[in-house]
């Protein structure tokens, strides 16, 4: 009879470490990182569109979207991190570091509008070897938000609002930044296609319709490797 009243009380502890095991930590700490394009020209970027899937579902644990900042490059967000950048939020400080640390997803799209600029200013022979520099400074960018976040990652590629004889420059820039992403284990979305429907960019980056197809693209990605892993 002991024995018995053992076995149940085991079976009745076990069930509660099991039912534990299956709800715990499954809501997501979102942060999103970027320059003007993850801005979006409203609030209808695609950090919110992911922001409010995960909170219709009732994934959403926190979301830090105060890092992104207009004109940012990669080198600044490099300088970001290394100087743990700390924002105020609700009266409470948030470290960049510590945001990073706890993060079970984070999405990043830089280098956009330094590339962009470069295409306007710069002659075409040059670009090459500034792709390259710019390439360099991402290295370092992907490997310092790894040694902090070492959960899922995601990196936008880029997509050409100009000339269609500025493609084989946007796409050596992706080739470069997808091969760093495999480096890091980090997930690259190509956007290449997206400037083929002009309702997705302009010469001012995307559009609300376009950041709506963004996200659209990224939400099965991450239900698929940050929710159900």
């Amino acid at each position: 009879m002991k024995f018995k009243k053992i076995f149940i009380i085991a079976v009745l502890l076990l069930a509660v470490f099991l039912i534990y095991l299956t709800t715990m930590d499954k809501k997501v700490y979102f942060l999103a990182l970027g320059d003007s394009l993850a801005l979006g020209n409203s609030k209808e970027n695609y950090p919110n569109h992911i922001r409010d899937f995960l909170d219709e579902n009732n994934l959403l644990e926190e979301f830090r979207y105060e890092f992104i900042e207009d004109d940012l490059r990669i080198t600044d967000l490099v300088r970001n991190i290394e100087d743990n950048k700390k924002v105020i939020v609700d009266g409470k400080n948030k470290t960049l570091k510590n945001s990073l640390i706890k993060a079970d997803l984070v999405t990043i799209s830089i280098g956009n509008e330094e590339l962009f600029y470069k295409m306007k200013t710069e002659k075409e022979q040059d670009l090459y070897n500034y792709i390259d520099e710019m390439m360099e400074d991402m290295d370092k960018l992907l490997k310092l938000i790894r040694e902090y976040c070492k959960e899922d990652i995601l990196i936008l590629g880029y997509s050409n609002s100009f000339s269609s004889n500025m493609d084989k420059y946007i796409k050596y820039a992706n080739e470069k930044l997808e091969k760093l992403s495999k480096k890091y284990d980090i997930t690259y979305i190509s956007l290449e296609d997206f400037s083929k429907n002009k309702e997705n960019i302009d010469k001012f980056g995307f559009t609300s319709f376009g950041h709506k197809n963004i996200a659209n693209l990224l939400i099965p990605i991450i239900e698929k490797q940050t929710i159900l892993d």
